[in-house]
């Protein structure tokens, strides 16, 4: 049995990876969701005297981060906790976030159990693909953290997921992974 990613999800992934030219294990998704023209702000950023109706959203929002779409400016706003412990936390939240950008979770009145199912997938497939750790040999929790300069609970995430993959699918990939491969290694080649 063919293992099949949620293609659409893979299919988006693949997509970024060709336009945004990513060509880095471990990049900085602050500045991809910068460059996709998202503004991207810490929760540091604001003081408890500011009295703008982003402090007051700010306020009800998730410990980790959140995403709106801000109609004054049209734009989509990603908001993340650069207190939160540990500091490499946001490696994870802030694509998770940019997942319910991408799937316009944002302009739903309420996120579901399914809209952050799809937007913790589309996290791991942005930030660590299958195909990658498989062809790169990165194979260990210690060998993600390492690369991709993540926690030690995601990259044992990153890992229990791909090893369910392989025992239960083999290592076959979608037209839509080897994509991302092929845009990686091109990226690599090819970077300024």
């Amino acid at each position: 049995m063919r293992y099949k990613p949620e293609d659409y999800i893979v299919e988006l992934v693949a997509d970024i990876y060709e336009d945004h030219r990513i060509s880095d294990f471990g990049f900085d998704p602050i500045q991809l969701c910068k460059d996709m023209g998202h503004i991207v702000l810490p929760y540091s950023s604001f003081n408890n005297d500011f009295d703008d109706y982003n402090s007051i959203l700010l306020r009800k929002q998730d410990k980790d981060g959140f995403s709106w779409f801000n109609s004054k400016t049209g734009k989509c706003e990603i908001y993340y906790n650069d207190n939160i412990k540990p500091r490499l936390r946001v490696k994870f939240t802030v694509p998770h976030e940019l997942g319910h950008v991408e799937y316009g979770h944002i302009f739903q009145e309420v996120i579901t159990n399914e809209m952050e199912d799809i937007a913790n997938e589309f996290a791991r497939q942005l930030y660590a693909p299958h195909i990658i750790l498989v062809t790169y040999d990165i194979m260990s929790v210690h060998e993600i953290m390492s690369v991709f300069n993540v926690t030690e609970a995601y990259a044992s995430t990153i890992l229990s997921r791909l090893k369910n993959r392989l025992k239960y699918h083999g290592d076959s990939f979608s037209e839509n992974e080897h994509r991302i491969l092929e845009a990686f290694d091109y990226n690599r080649r090819h970077k300024k």
